[in-house]
């Protein structure tokens, strides 16, 4: 569809949406999404989309081999099913989901390396 501007240029509109970065993912190969934070779900002609009220992990488990997708998303940012893709954009610059990252569960917590050492008896 073309519309008319002021300069009596064509301009071509369209549905884009602008992110920062995003990923993609085939809904077939999807067993489950896990979402540890707040969010709305709105339901679309093809699928839906869900905005993250808090910043969180979203976990995508997928049927084979037991594999997941774990990524970290903040406020306003989206998980939406668009037909057979599973679409996460992220609207912040990448620089702000560096400090969203978890640690791997293996690892010592901050308390654990910071708090008292036994004393030696």
């Amino acid at each position: 569809m073309a519309e008319e501007n002021v300069n009596n240029e064509l301009t071509e509109t369209t549905d884009e949406d602008y992110t920062e970065s995003g990923t993609i993912i085939n809904v077939d190969q999807m067993q489950s999404i896990d979402i540890n934070q707040r969010f709305t779900r709105v339901k679309t002609d093809d699928g839906w989309i869900i905005r993250m009220l808090e910043a969180g992990r979203v976990t995508v488990n997928f049927i084979t081999s037991m594999r997941k997708f774990e990524t970290a998303l903040m406020v306003g940012d989206t998980v939406e099913r668009d037909g057979n893709n599973l679409i996460i954009n992220r609207y912040q610059p990448s620089d702000n989901y560096r400090a969203q990252r978890g640690t791997s569960s293996l690892a010592l917590t901050r308390e654990q390396t910071v708090g008292p050492k036994p004393s030696d008896q």
